[in-house]
């Protein structure tokens, strides 16, 4: 069976572990030469080790810090240079930041995770455009969940974050349409990554007793499947229609693996989208 990804260059920014770790490794089952992005030098190696030996794959590290502009441009240039191309920017990478009440948050926690999880996310998209503009194609798979759509009180940094990234994701899908680039974002679900340790690690003083009561029950459980966002991912990957573009698809809760069935009734709607909700929303005449 031909591999669904040959020859395609990716970026997966949070490569080394986590969601990031595993698209990593199922792009490069699926043919494609995957670079993976991370602060962490051991783990990209172990990644890029596993993914080599599994898969034969052609990967490459970078170890950097994506609020590093400088850092950034440079390893997306690297990039292409050594591939010619650039197909698929995963930003999987982010930090939980400061957890607990905001009166008790330290600011520069606030700003520091605000500068990682967007400034980021900027630089890594802005690096990536110029080539893609240049091929007419690209993707580009953001994170949003934690908080984008819905309240997630005592995590106010991070779902911010996540809310922005929901917005310059419709933004830029509208923007990068004349290109043929498809823009989308992916909320991946209550999977029990490092991320989710912290959050334990933080304690119950820093959130009110039901919401530390939920995340202990999470644990208990184990989670959602990290099989979910990896194989959304892939599908996007695969699949790029235009009922993905601008989207926020869920990984856990929406029958993704259906969507382009449904192609008309998304290009015509909000569907996948956060908008406010007014009061004829609800059945109110006010």
């Amino acid at each position: 069976m031909p591999e669904m990804l040959n020859n395609q260059v990716a970026i997966i920014t949070g490569g080394g572990r986590g969601i990031g770790r595993a698209i990593s490794e199922i792009y490069a089952r699926e043919g494609c030469r995957v670079n993976l992005i991370s602060r962490t030098s051991k783990e990209l190696e172990e990644t890029a080790e596993f993914i080599r030996n599994r898969y034969n794959a052609v990967t490459k590290t970078y170890v950097l810090d994506i609020k590093d502009e400088k850092k950034v441009t440079s390893m997306v240039n690297s990039v292409y240079n050594d591939f010619g191309r650039i197909d698929i920017l995963v930003n999987a990478a982010s930090v939980l930041g400061p957890i607990g009440p905001l009166v008790e948050i330290d600011s520069k926690e606030w700003l520091n995770a605000i500068h990682t999880n967007l400034g980021g996310l900027f630089f890594s998209i802005k690096s990536v455009l110029p080539y893609m503009q240049n091929q007419n194609n690209g993707l580009v798979i953001n994170f949003s969940g934690g908080g984008a759509v819905l309240p997630n009180p005592y995590f106010d940094s991070y779902s911010v974050c996540k809310a922005a990234t929901v917005r310059i994701t419709e933004n830029l899908a509208i923007e990068l349409e004349e290109y043929g680039i498809i823009v989308c974002a992916i909320a991946p679900g209550g999977v029990n990554t490092r991320m989710f340790e912290e959050i334990i690690m933080a304690g119950k003083e820093k959130m009110k007793r039901d919401i530390w009561q939920g995340f202990l029950e999470r644990k208990k459980t184990g989670g959602d499947s990290l099989d979910n966002p990896r194989d959304l991912a892939l599908y996007i990957a695969i699949n790029r229609g235009k009922e993905l573009n601008g989207r926020v698809i869920s990984a856990k809760w929406d029958n993704w693996k259906e969507i382009s069935s449904y192609k008309q009734e998304i290009l015509s709607s909000d569907i996948y989208t956060m908008r406010r909700i007014k009061p004829e929303d609800r059945g109110y005449d006010w």
